[in-house]
């Protein structure tokens, strides 16, 4: 008998010794792989259904000029009170396992007050937000927690919900910016009662490109990369065109758009040099698969030509309103070449603004047209223009009765292709290299694997929080009977 109870003794020993040691093994490989993804984050799996936290073609090639470099850069983290948020956090790491030269630090900076103190735009900045630095170049950029998560806003209630996550845009767009050498200048002309960029221009910071007013009744400076001409409602002077048409002369960049019913003789017959001709319609779209009426207003969705897909992919989706066509003739002797941008299908429909009785012509209206012309004293440089007959596509307007959240809308969503239009433009006219910064956010409606009834639901509850558990320990007492005289 008491060999007996030493056999059972000695059995129960090894059992209980062997799962107490695998419960103990099994926590410790969770630490470590724990400890080693956070040493390591090149290492940790993205297993959201999206790809949430991980990071695209752009960014990894940002993060290979920054080894390139060798720049110091690092990412602080604002802390206060809370955990790092998680969304941040998994997407910083996976910056960090890219690039050996990228570093990150958790900052205290409710009780650190000194040390935002040192960057002039840090105030209000709230619990989760990044300040990237550069210590090589002096440079930095702060992405606040607001601007890291895109909205969708409701046509009708015009309320906003989260919609998508656009911290990498955000993050990779700030990593440029610091260890960028060289700046690219974009010119928005002034005196013309044109209509406000200040969305533009911050798409245009947010790419690393500095905007600044340009006055033409002196020279364009030659930093000048690209010059932008939007919605003017008032004419140029001659020596303002003289000074625009020195600029082409070099090899200047413009984009043009000019609204329906504005009229600017002097620009408008600078332009015809080129063979355009701003049209005095009004054009709106007769397919109903490309058109739609909000607010009031007929809104289109415009073709878009393939030979413009260095500006925007013919797959996306651009909205305007209140359009005019552009005509460009022909230029027998080569030196103007021009290709289409926008344009309406067969059944556009152009109503004559001068006649209130117009009932409308169909036909395939050009919206807004890429130009090239030969300049220079033996025409080896290359003068670009971009004419538009509405700057709705730009996402402003000087016209009142053009909703401005409706243009905002577009131009703030990524859902819509007219931010992109824009960016592609720059980028395709200015000829800038490198990798185009304008990422795609992440979803952020997550979807169900499996749809269940209610029904279906009681089942797999009783079958795996009753059923299984009471299978387990049935077993349990039937091995434990049948094996407690050993």
């Amino acid at each position: 008998m008491k060999k007996l109870n030493t056999r059972r003794l000695k059995y129960g020993a090894n059992n209980t010794i062997l799962i107490v040691g695998a419960i103990i093994v099994f926590v410790l490989l969770n630490i470590v792989a724990s400890a080693l993804s956070e040493k390591f984050p090149a290492t940790r799996i993205d297993m959201t259904e999206n790809g949430m936290f991980e990071i695209g073609t752009a960014t990894k090639g940002v993060l290979a000029e920054l080894d390139e470099t060798g720049d110091d850069v690092t990412i602080y983290y604002m802390k206060n009170q809370s955990d790092e948020y998680t969304e941040v956090k998994e997407i910083v790491l996976k910056y960090l396992g890219a690039s050996k030269n990228l570093k990150y630090e958790v900052v205290y900076y409710i009780r650190d007050p000194k040390f935002t103190e040192r960057f002039e735009e840090a105030a209000g900045l709230s619990e989760g937000s990044l300040i990237v630095e550069d210590a090589t170049t002096g440079r930095h950029r702060i992405v606040r927690m607001e601007d890291m998560v895109d909205y969708t806003t409701n046509s009708y209630t015009q309320s906003q919900t989260p919609s998508s996550l656009i911290l990498e845009s955000q993050l990779t767009n700030a990593l440029a910016y610091c260890i960028s050498r060289t700046d690219t200048v974009v010119g928005f002309t002034v005196g013309h009662q044109e209509a406000n960029p200040n969305a533009m221009a911050q798409l245009l910071v947010d790419e690393n490109i500095t905007p600044m007013q340009q006055d033409l009744s002196g020279p364009v400076p030659e930093d000048v990369s690209l010059l932008i001409i939007m919605s003017p409602t008032v004419d140029f002077t001659a020596q303002e065109i003289e000074n625009l048409d020195a600029y082409f002369d070099r090899g200047g960049n413009v984009q043009i758009a000019i609204e329906p019913t504005i009229s600017l003789p002097r620009l408008e017959a600078y332009l015809a040099e080129w063979g355009i001709t701003f049209d005095n319609n009004y054009i709106i779209e007769g397919d109903a698969r490309y058109s739609a009426a909000q607010y009031g207003l007929d809104i289109m969705y415009p073709q878009i030509s393939s030979s413009a897909s260095d500006m925007i992919s013919v797959g996306s989706q651009v909205i305007g309103s209140l359009l005019r066509s552009v005509t460009v003739a022909d230029d027998p002797g080569g030196v103007v070449t021009h290709s289409p941008v926008f344009y309406t299908t067969r059944s556009g429909i152009a109503y004559d603004v001068a006649n209130a009785e117009d009932e409308g012509t169909e036909g395939v209206y050009n919206l807004c047209v890429y130009l090239e012309k030969s300049v220079g004293e033996s025409y080896d440089q290359t003068a670009k223009l971009l004419v538009s007959g509405s700057s709705s596509f730009w996402g402003i307007s000087n016209y009142e009765e053009l909703n401005q959240s409706l243009l905002n809308q577009a131009f703030q969503e990524s859902r819509f292709g007219n931010r992109s239009f824009f960016i592609g433009s720059v980028y395709s006219m200015t000829g800038l290299t490198g990798t185009k910064l304008t990422i795609t956010g992440k979803s952020l409606n997550s979807t169900s694997i499996v749809i269940m009834t209610d029904a279906q639901k009681n089942i797999y509850r009783i079958l795996f929080c009753y059923a299984l558990p009471a299978i387990i320990v049935l077993l349990g007492l039937v091995i434990w009977l049948r094996r407690r005289h050993l």
